[in-house]
């Protein structure tokens, strides 16, 4: 009998393996759809783009008076990018508002999708929604906007972004080291239907997810900033302040700018002189004071290039914090605002390649580093050969 048993299962032992693979193939081909199918929705295979924004409608509708009115009339939206899923996604996350600022320069556009990639990249997938706000000059085109419909096909369960012609603000103000754009943030709380929102420059780097920071509280303050020692950017306005913070990443309270119409007395300063040492900085810091708060370190920091920088910086300050403090957030930052450490970190030519060279000869020294950061960034991006030419980085790495 165990013999009959033994015979049988040889002879048909060919039949159970063919049924075997069988199983086996249709499973694998099965997993590699799903996972085709989850790879095409992740990276937002289907995307919308419009000259709409739902909100924007209801936001006009919030203000009655006319100057208001006729400041909005001006910001249109250029285009509203979008995933088709856009409600499911947002469901049930965390909504951050931030807020950028560009003219049509031929190379700032990358630098500006480097610091985007970042904060998309390391913000929490399934907690938070990051909605960017971009107000650009009269002169951003379509070619410009390639590259932002590129971050919503790679992170669309994750973000959406509205991009706003600010028409002809600012543009008579005279600072050659600034253009117009540089003032734009000054008008966030009217076009932003958002109690708070952050704003970043596009010289930033982002290495966590920013709901902690989105929800500090303000203290009945306008802003949130790291302390700078630039502050004599408001002296010769006459205001000898102890605090002066740098806007590059900045907190703003939107809800409380609005309430107290601080961005008519802003809009007045800039009329009035229309030369302002550090622009927008100088118009928050001398106007907002002294209901101008500090963001801790651990969630902003310069790009210090080692702890004599860091002494420098604390020594220039009127009002000083704890070193401890900054030599902590410099090991482990959130943010970093790439000021410091010049030529700019993307800014590659002869001068840079002499001076990164010697930097790379001190132990202490954090320069290389930041490049390193920046350009791992930017590989990820599908923009690394453009940025490769403008940067000259080929011939450096």
């Amino acid at each position: 009998m165990r013999e009959n048993n033994l015979a049988f299962f040889f002879k048909y032992l060919k039949y159970f393996k063919f049924i075997i693979i069988l199983i086996l193939l249709l499973f694998l081909i099965g997993y590699v759809k799903i996972f085709h199918i989850e790879q095409k929705s992740s990276y937002g295979d289907i995307i919308l783009e419009s000259n709409e924004y739902k909100n924007y409608n209801e936001i006009k509708n919030k203000f009655n008076n006319t100057a208001t009115q006729k400041i909005l009339q001006e910001i249109k939206i250029i285009k509203h990018i979008f995933s088709k899923e856009i409600d499911n996604y947002k469901k049930e996350k965390n909504i951050l508002h931030i807020t950028l600022s560009i003219n049509n320069d031929e190379n700032y556009k990358y630098i500006l999708m480097v610091s985007m990639y970042s904060l998309l990249t390391n913000c929490n997938k399934n907690k938070t929604f990051i909605i960017y706000h971009i107000s650009c000059t009269p002169d951003f085109n379509e070619t410009s906007i390639k590259i932002f419909k590129s971050l919503v096909k790679k992170f669309s369960h994750n973000v959406e972004i509205i991009i706003y012609n600010m028409g002809n603000h600012f543009n008579n103000r005279k600072n050659k080291r600034y253009s117009q754009a540089a003032y734009y943030r000054i008008l966030t709380p009217i076009f932003i239907d958002s109690d708070r929102a952050i704003h970043l420059d596009g010289d930033t780097l982002v290495f966590s997810d920013l709901n902690e920071m989105y929800n500090l509280d303000f203290n009945d303050n306008y802003i949130l900033g790291i302390y700078d020692y630039l502050s004599n950017g408001v002296d010769y306005l006459g205001l000898k302040s102890k605090i002066f913070i740098n806007t590059g990443a900045i907190l703003l309270n939107l809800k409380k700018l609005r309430e107290d119409n601080k961005v008519f007395e802003l809009l007045n300063l800039t009329k009035s002189n229309t030369y302002l040492r550090q622009v927008d900085q100088t118009a928050f810091n001398y106007l907002l004071y002294p209901k101008i708060g500090r963001l801790p370190s651990k969630y902003v920091i310069f790009n210090f290039e080692d702890k004599s920088d860091i002494i420098f910086y604390i020594n220039h300050l009127r009002t000083k914090i704890p070193i401890e403090e900054i030599e902590k957030a410099f090991k482990n930052p959130i943010i970093i605002h790439n000021v410091i450490c010049y030529p700019k970190i993307w800014d590659i030519n002869s001068v840079y390649q002499t001076w990164l060279s010697n930097c790379a000869q001190r132990h202490n020294c954090s320069c290389k580093k930041y490049f390193d950061i920046w350009h791992f960034f930017a590989k990820k991006t599908d923009y690394y050969e453009e940025i490769s030419k403008f940067t000259g980085v080929k011939k450096l790495i």
